[in-house]
């Protein structure tokens, strides 16, 4: 039966499973426990949002954040940093936690007293956040929410420390699971959640998405004062994420966004992907340069430019007004000469656009990526040589590639205007909820239980006859260096993918040599952006 909520076994009873006793909105308290990747440094708008809804309500909020924690449980690797720039985290005081993070996230809980702990997680950080919540010596009730829990909600609901995983938005979800908690109203009806009770779990339904204009302003004080720093270029800044649509019009492979209209599609819950009106944005702007002060916009977006001209001009011109310094990331068909004038006069700092893959076919029939190499390039030459950094981004590894076929991507990369910068190439990794992993799993490259983590960050998952892990680790390593080194220098570049005594010294030595060429620098703190 589909009544806005779907039970494994409808013949069972419901009970309620809920704590509460009627008590006052601000006698309940939620603490946020943010397993992030180590120094990945930007303090997310999903998690400020949810405080500032929750804060509105008058619930009382608290987070435990592991960004700062050099521990091995959130350990990142370098392997995708070695060509980036150098920052001095000392400059800004920024201070690094060396003590146990399982121990500091048991003391805030004994200190906190949290009715409920909301854990956001995506997929490589899932590991993370379900190891904390195991490491607790109490039981609190538990609810994982964000990307991963969106796409893998049967994975998570099944450990028995987790007592709701939210599907999609969690804005409206989390205030009402949190309000039925409190009053001790019943939880088992709650749109979004899937809900243990009694050894079973009753799956609902997505409620209708909420209008962006809405959402009070994301709630930054949550976060460490130090918290609003992240590098980018060498420099340490003070940056605000922004959001100014939600969702991407578009349907690549390998990214999971299209399964979020998917989802809502299925469930009737309304398009997913919508904008905020242009007023709106003008006005968190004016709320946050106001309340923080920010050096650095990140808009954090899927694909920032997805509009049409008159909206471009009009953001253009209403952001002419602030011209502080900002991050997108974008796709080459959204750029014209025109627009990238335009970003220039924005004051754009950096921007990430999207190459993936250099051979045509592949890109098209796999990837679902529909553009030429032609209007790529096109779209890279009419940035280049600008006042603003632009880095395009590639990947390795895919369901089917192989090694002549990523030699195709490298190709593409060299033929980039040499203003452009090269960031090394990512190691597919086959996030749930994207098409690419369905393949990966319908070809026996993967096992289906598999779950992306940080153990995998330095290899591949996929174990393919064609191009073996081996192959993939040491092309993704050395991607930059045969992108930028002259080809001739190719038969030492072969020598360093091997990962062994060898090749790593033949790496050390070409690195050395393209950070010199490069950036004029010998050597890089490995955290950057």
């Amino acid at each position: 039966m589909r009544r806005g909520w779907r039970s494994k076994e409808p013949d069972m009873p419901l009970q309620p499973m809920s704590p509460g006793n009627g008590r006052k909105h601000e006698d309940f308290r939620v603490l946020f426990l943010y397993p992030n990747i180590q120094m990945c440094a930007l303090m997310p708008s999903g998690i400020a949002l949810l405080s500032a809804m929750l804060k509105r309500e008058g619930f009382t909020v608290d987070l435990f954040d592991c960004t700062f924690y050099q521990n091995p449980l959130n350990a990142n690797f370098p392997f995708y940093h070695a060509s980036l720039r150098p920052v001095n985290w000392e400059e800004k005081g920024v201070r690094f936690f060396q003590s146990d993070l399982a121990a500091d996230l048991q003391r805030k809980v004994d200190q906190f007293g949290p009715n409920l702990i909301a854990v956001s997680v995506v997929e490589n950080t899932y590991e993370i956040g379900l190891r904390l919540v195991k490491s607790l010596r109490q039981r609190i009730p538990t609810v994982f929410g964000g990307v991963f829990a969106t796409y893998a909600p049967e994975k998570i609901i099944k450990e028995e420390v987790v007592d709701f995983v939210c599907r999609g938005e969690g804005e409206e979800a989390l205030v009402d699971l949190c309000i039925r908690l409190c009053r001790g109203l019943p939880v088992e009806d709650t749109p979004n959640m899937f809900v243990k009770m009694d050894g079973r779990v009753v799956q609902n339904l997505i409620r209708p998405t909420i209008d962006l204009n809405t959402l009070p302003f994301p709630d930054f004080d949550l976060f460490d004062p130090q918290s609003i720093y992240r590098p980018m270029q060498g420099k340490i800044w003070r940056t605000i994420g922004v959001e100014t649509q939600r969702g991407c019009p578009f349907t690549c492979a390998y990214c999971n966004s299209p399964s979020n209209n998917q989802a809502y599609t299925a469930d009737k819950s309304g398009k997913f992907y919508r904008k905020k009106r242009l007023e709106r944005v003008r006005e968190e702007l004016n709320w946050l340069v106001k309340r923080y002060q920010p050096e650095l916009i990140y808009f954090v977006v899927d694909t920032f430019l997805a509009m049409s001209d008159d909206e471009f001009h009009e953001l253009a011109r209403m952001y002419l007004d602030f011209r502080i310094a900002f991050w997108m990331n974008t796709r080459c068909e959204t750029i014209t000469p025109e627009r990238a004038e335009w970003l220039e006069r924005m004051n754009c700092l950096r921007m990430s656009m999207g190459i993936e893959h250099g051979n045509p076919a592949y890109r098209d029939q796999m990837l679902k990526r529909r553009v030429s190499n032609e209007r790529m390039l096109d779209a890279f030459r009419a940035v280049a040589g600008r006042r603003y950094a632009v880095n395009g981004n590639s990947i390795v590894g895919m369901p089917g590639e192989t090694r002549e076929l990523a030699f195709d991507t490298i190709r593409f990369n060299r033929q980039l205007p040499k203003e452009i910068e090269s960031s090394g190439a990512f190691i597919f990794a086959p996030y749930h909820g994207t098409s690419l992993r369905e393949i990966a799993i319908r070809e026996g490259y993967l096992d289906p239980e598999s779950i992306v983590s940080l153990s995998h960050d330095a290899g591949s998952m996929l174990d393919m006859p064609q191009f073996r892990r081996e192959e993939i680790i040491g092309l993704a390593r050395t991607f930059s260096l045969y992108v930028k080194l002259p080809e001739t220098s190719y038969p030492e570049i072969r020598i360093a993918e091997r990962v062994d005594g060898v090749g790593d010294r033949h790496y050390e030595s070409l690195l050395k040599r393209f950070r010199e060429e490069t950036y004029g620098v010998g050597a890089l703190d490995p955290i950057d952006s």
